[in-house]
């Protein structure tokens, strides 16, 4: 009987040592593509900027 409870708490910790890995994946994915949301901003901030400099000085790009 040990045997048994012995092999379902090893199941069970493998289980959850399974999902606390695709937890960190999960939260690595989400960290990433914060990231790409941020650049997309400052890459569309960066083209307004050159766009209004452009306007300022009386040339358009």
């Amino acid at each position: 009987m040990s045997r048994a409870f012995g092999g379902s708490a090893r199941s069970t910790n493998r289980r959850i040592d399974s999902l606390a890995r695709e937890r960190d994946s999960i939260g690595r994915i989400l960290v990433q593509a914060e990231l790409h949301s941020v650049r997309e901003e400052v890459e569309s901030v960066r083209q307004s900027l050159e766009q209004i400099e452009g306007l300022l000085c009386g040339t358009r790009n």
